[in-house]
Parts: C-alpha cells; structure tokens; sequence
C-alpha cells in the first residue's frame, strides 16, 4: 500500500495545483459504495492533511475539496440504491456477500434518518448506509440535508491526525513531532479502549441484572404478601417481563446515596470536605474575566426558581386544556415535589453556603435548588417530547437537555454560589424526584404528547421569564456575585522586616492544595520590581502558544517552556512572571511574585510574595525527577550588582503557616527599598 501512495504524495509535493482535483476525488471514492473498500482512503486522507498543515498544499480549499468530494461519494451511492432498489441483492457483490447489505439495512432501522449522518463516522458502514438509504425510498432532501452537514464534520475530523502532524513538522524538531503523533495516538487508542470497556462492562451489567430482575419480578409474584408491589411497579408496556423494577433499583440506589451524602454533610459540614475546598479554590482562581462572569450569570438565570416553575404552570394549563389530565397532573406532580424537596432539605441541613462572594443568597446551600429544579423540569420535559419522537432521534432531546443542565450547574459552582457537594446533590435529589414521577406515569399507556405545541409554549414561557428576570435583576446579581478578596492586613515596615510577619508557607496548584514552598518576600512597587529584575538579566518567558504546548504535552524532557498550569497564591494567578536561563542554558528559572494582601503602614507599598524555582521537566510528577538543588540566594536574582543602590536584602530562616496547626521552618529573601531611599515615610522616586 506505502508502494502506491509515497509516490501520489511526492507528485502532489511538485504539482500542488492539482491538489483540490486528487482530494475531491479521494474523499468521493472513500464514500462510494463497494469502491470505498478498496481506496484506501484514511491513510491518502492524512497524507493530504499532512501536506496542508505543511502549507504545501492550501488548507482550506483542500477541505473544502474533501467536503464536496464526501458529499458527492454519498450521493453517488444513493443514486445507485435509488436505481436499482430491489434488484440490489441479486446484483453482485451483494448477491455473493448478502451480509454487507443486511448490515447497512440494520444500521439504518436502528437509527432512522440520522443513519446517513451517524453512518458518516462509522468505518464498516459508511458507504452502505446512502445505499440502503436510497434502495428503501428516503426522501432525496431529507438524504442531501444529513449528506451535507455529516460531509462538513467528517473531512476536516478525518484530516485532523495529518494536520497536526504537518504543522508540527513545521515548527518543532522531527523528534518532537513523531512524539506529537505517538501521544495524539495514544490518546486516541485510549479513548477508544476505555469507551470499549465502558460497553462490555454495562453490557455484562445489564445482562446480569435483567436476569436477577427476572427473578426477584418472578418471586414477588408468586409471594402474596408482596404481590402489591407488581401492582405498583408495572410496566403499560405489554413485553416488559419485570415491570419498572429496574427503575426502582435505581430509585432505591439514588435515594440511599442521596441520605448518605446529606448526613454526611450534616454531621461533618460542606466546608470541611476537600473536594468541597478543591473545587471552590479552582473557580475562583478561574474568575478573572468579567464577560465570562457576565455569560454564567445570565446561565445561572435560566435555573431561577420564578424562571422555571412558570413553565411547569403553564404546561399544567394547557394539558389540562387538551383534557390530558393525567399528564397534567404528573407535570405538576414533577414541579411540586422538586421545589418542595428543595424547601425542606435546605432546612433541615442548614449547610451555610461558601465563602467569596459579595452578597450571598439569604437560603441554606445544600441541596442546589438551580440544579435540582432544572434537572427535574428540563429533563422530565425532555422526557415527555421524546414519546413523540422516534427512538433513533430522542437522543438529540435528551442531550439537549442534559448541556443546558450541566451549564446551570457548572454556572453555580464558577459563581461560588454552592458547595461541589451542593450540586451532587441537586443532582441526586432530581433523580428521586424524575424516577418516582415517572415510575407513576408509566404505569398506565399515555398517547405522545403534540411536539410542536408543547415545545413551542415552554420555549416561550421560559424565554419569557428568563428575560423578565434579567430585566429585573442582572444588574443586582452582578454585584450580589461579585468576588471577594482576601482581607488586606496592613503591617508596618518594622514587624515585617524585623519581626518576619508569618505568612502562608506555600503557593498552591489550581485545586487549592499546598504545591512548594515561598522563597521571596519583596516590598515594593511592581513596575520598578519589574525594571530592576529585566535589568538584571531577567526576561518574559517564552510566549505561551500551541507550540509550546505540544512541546509540555509531548516533550517528556521539555524544560524550555513553563509548565501549562501555573501555581497559585489565595486564589490568584501570578502577577509577575519572568524566566531566566543559567548553566550554560540547561536550565531555565521562573520568578513568581503574587500580591500577599498585605499592605506596609508607613508607605502604603504591597508586600509580594514569591517563588523562584528552576522549571521541572514534563510529567516530573510521574517520573519523580529531582531538580538541581537550588540554593535560596540573593544573588539568583541581582547577579549584575547594580541593584545595591536601590535594593536591600537579607536571608533569613523563619516559621511560616502551614495548612496544619504546625509551622513550617524554611529559608526565605526579604527585600525592600535602602532606608536612605525614605523620605519622611515616603519613598523617593
């Protein structure tokens, strides 16, 4: 195969012109029926990409190329099942290999119209999937419109590996690139095994469970005291062999581990959980952007409980209107016990809310009302349009659904609204709520609900509130949500200097955990702290691009460029950065500096808090590579003394805080303005 396409590559290196023309008709042949089996179209697909990312041949015309050569190969196949039709599998190769069809045929069954779009991305059917779907009468338009938006999807997903691996080619080492595709394969083939195993595993479970259903569905039937149950846990579905156990066990699970995590909380308290304090200390470290602040609140709305529970009374009116009574009642049934779960939970826990924002909500915390009111209206509205709908497309509701969800609920956890606990809560508690609901519903056969209408009216009503609310309230939630800063100590030049004014022993990683330990406490303004550091030799670290990415990602000994995730200090990024290489430029060291909060009496100066460490190779933290042991010295930082006349500093072993009740002894700089620089309690500039 290498024998036939090296020498298509090489031909395309000297006539790039005809690029386009060879794509189109690659990516058409890869799609056509039979034809598609023989070219071998995902290793002459990379070899393309790899040329675009290379820039020897343009980028986006050859996808585009790709894309009407997908969508052409597609059609082809769809002319020739809409052709020929029943005569197909009397016609050869189907006649001798009968299997090929019958497989397409099942696929396109099972999925319906999204077949020809799901089919796209699944190798053994993808050229059949158009076939079957023209031999068995799809609708030309309804065929185009999946034929057109699966083509957009897959060619440049189907280049992607070659891409990659030219543009690397381009700009790192030929080593590191091979390295880049080997962890891009890696990954892949990772993904792909754990998703295979995840498979097996719950289709073993499901297997196993179906027949102990069976048994215990079998044994509360033949038991008169319990026959009560099978009354209960019916199924309207006439095949269903154990009723609605399976929902039971669920309803049971979700409901212990719901009472388990809410005594726990209870009896510990949320703020003494770490992954509670780990969470927390990641979203405030990410709030630093005020337009991304702005798109969570307006999220956050969309699980207000006056924006939500007017849709559940609206829906309650209109099926009531339509005489489905029964629906109506269940719909209200979902809303009532949501919100009156909620209610009494919040107060029997009492579970104070987290610290950090400006004007917390007056309510307890546990369990999230966003999160359980959204999920247990959303999804049970997806639940009730998905009768509507045939089996191959419900997913589309459901996922739907499920991402406006985890936005709501991520939208709490990045406001510092609720605890991570707070959410699985919610979660937990919707699911008791969403299960009991529909364990009654199915108990009797309902007729699908109209889609349209019934889609339309709770879009609109939700709509509707969302925007009242935000009329109404953003302006007061972005002052209510706004973050809070740790308290600023002010300290005077003497007790600091002096006395060493004990500070927290470490910076932190993004999940607030203790990382290293603090080496540098500097007083002073940061633009002249800046000055005299690029003075002495110091620079701006290498830029933070996609090439210094790869190269963390794939570079097991890269030290050149800084680790991707930087260290934290009370919930903040850095506020200075600078890098500086020595010994003979093996080794690149990194200032940090971050505001310590605390503020010098006399001259109103910030004291700066600090780490210089030399950068660690990638995934130190799997290898355990010990770094070159780095002596804490003045002269790491002003090696070129010209800073003597405006900067003292001295060395001294001092106890810091720890996060444990014991102090930690270490060696740390302390640097400050010559006193002949203070001028009546100011300093001279």
């Amino acid at each position: 195969m290498t024998e036939l396409i090296t020498p298509l590559i090489q031909w395309l290196n000297d006539n790039p012109q005809l690029a386009g023309i060879v794509t189109f008709a690659i990516s058409a042949g890869e799609s056509v029926a039979i034809l598609g089996t023989v070219v071998p179209g995902s290793i002459m697909m990379t070899g393309l990409g790899a040329l675009a990312g290379a820039g020897v041949i343009p980028l986006w015309s050859t996808i585009l190329w790709a894309i009407l050569g997908a969508v052409a190969g597609d059609g082809i196949s769809y002319w020739l099942g809409f052709a020929f039709k029943g005569r197909l599998p009397s016609l050869w190769p189907f006649r001798s290999y009968p299997t090929l069809l019958s497989t397409g045929e099942t696929f396109f069954y099972k999925y319906g119209s999204m077949s020809v779009f799901l089919g796209r991305f699944v190798g053994p059917v993808r050229a059949l999937v158009p076939l079957v779907a023209g031999m068995l009468g799809m609708r030309p338009l309804q065929f185009m419109i999946a034929n057109i938006t699966s083509a957009i999807g897959w060619a440049p997903l189907y280049m992607l590996p070659g891409i990659l691996l030219g543009a690397a080619s381009l700009e790192l080492p030929p080593d590191i690139a091979i390295h880049v595709m080997l962890v891009f394969l890696l990954m892949l083939l990772f993904i792909l095994l754990c998703l295979w195993f995840i498979y097996k595993m719950l289709f073993l479970i499901h297997k196993q469970t179906d027949q102990l259903q069976s048994k215990i569905w079998h044994y509360l039937e033949q038991t008169p005291q319990l026959r009560f149950t099978t009354r209960l846990l019916k199924n309207h579905t006439p095949d269903s062999p154990h009723g609605q156990l399976n929902l039971f066990f669920y309803l049971l699970l979700a409901g212990v581990v719901f009472v388990a995590l809410a005594f726990y909380i209870k009896t510990v308290g949320a703020a003494n959980i770490p992954i509670n304090e780990a969470v927390l200390h990641l979203f405030r470290g990410l709030r630093n952007n005020l337009d991304l602040d702005d798109i969570m609140l307006i999220t956050s709305i969309f699980g207000q409980k006056e924006v939500l529970l007017p849709v559940v009374i609206v829906l309650f009116g209109l099926f009531l209107w339509w005489r489905r009574f029964r629906v109506a009642f269940h719909i209200l049934a979902l809303g009532i016990l949501a919100a009156g779960g909620v209610f009494i939970i919040k107060r029997v826990i009492a579970s104070p809310r987290p610290w950090g924002i400006l004007h917390s909500p007056d309510t307890f915390s546990f369990p999230s009302g966003h999160t359980t009111l959204s999920a247990c209206i959303l999804m049970g509205l997806a639940l009730l349009l998905a009768q509507a709908v045939r089996p191959g497309r419900r997913f589309i509701i459901y996922l739907t659904a499920l991402i406006i969800i985890l936005a709501i609920s991520l939208s709490r956890l990045y406001l510092s609204a609720h605890w991570f606990t707070d959410i699985l809560g919610g979660w937990l508690l919707s699911a008791v709520v969403l299960l009991v609901v529909t364990i009654s519903y199915n108990r009797r056969k309902e007729s699908p609900p109209p889609f349209g209408r019934t889609l339309l009216a709770s879009t609109i009503t939700l709509l509707l509130t969302a925007t009242t609310y935000y009329v109404c309230r953003f302006n007061q939630m972005q002052m209510d949500y706004a973050q809070m800063d740790w308290p600023t100590v002010n300290v005077t030049m003497d007790h600091w200097w002096s006395k060493n004014d004990a500070l927290s022993a470490y910076q932190t990683s993004l999940f607030g955990f203790p990382s290293q330990k603090l080496n540098i406490a500097w007083v002073g303004n940061l633009n002249q702290i800046r000055k005299t550091l690029l003075n002495e030799g110091w620079e701006k670290p290498p830029v933070r691009d996609w090439i210094s990415t790869l190269h963390r990602l794939a570079d097991i000994e890269s030290t050149q460029y800084l680790p991707l995730v930087s260290p934290q200090y009370l919930d903040q990024k850095p506020a200075l950065i600078l890098a500086k290489r020595t010994n003979a430029q093996k080794n690149l060291l990194v200032i940090r500096l971050w505001d310590a909060n605390r503020r010098i009496k006399e001259t109103n100066e910030t004291l700066w808090v600090g780490m210089i460490e030399i950068v660690p190779r990638s995934y130190s933290w799997i290898y355990k590579t010990k770094l070159p042991a780095l002596e804490t010295d003045p002269a790491l930082i002003f090696s070129h003394q010209k800073s003597d006349q405006v900067w003292e500093w001295k060395v001294m072993h001092i106890d810091l805080f720890s996060d444990t009740p014991k102090m930690v002894h270490q060696k740390m700089i302390f640097i400050r303005l010559k006193k002949d620089k203070v001028l009546h309690g100011k300093r001279a500039h």
